[in-house]
């Protein structure tokens, strides 16, 4: 019964840890506007980066 508690904080802990590393806050545009538009160009969509790659003409 010891080892299921242990197993369950331990498992508790993870996913807090997990949770609170997964989630990146924006920089603020206003202090440093590099760092924004380099955090917005790695969070763009995979389909927008494709179609920026692209020579499609419509």
């Amino acid at each position: 019964m010891k080892s299921l508690r242990t197993y369950s904080l331990l498992l508790a802990a993870s996913a807090a840890l997990f949770l609170t590393a997964a989630c990146t806050t924006a920089p603020d545009a206003e202090k440093d506007p590099k760092a924004d538009a380099a955090y917005k160009r790695d969070h763009r969509a995979a389909g927008y980066r494709e179609a920026q790659r692209s020579n499609v003409n419509y």
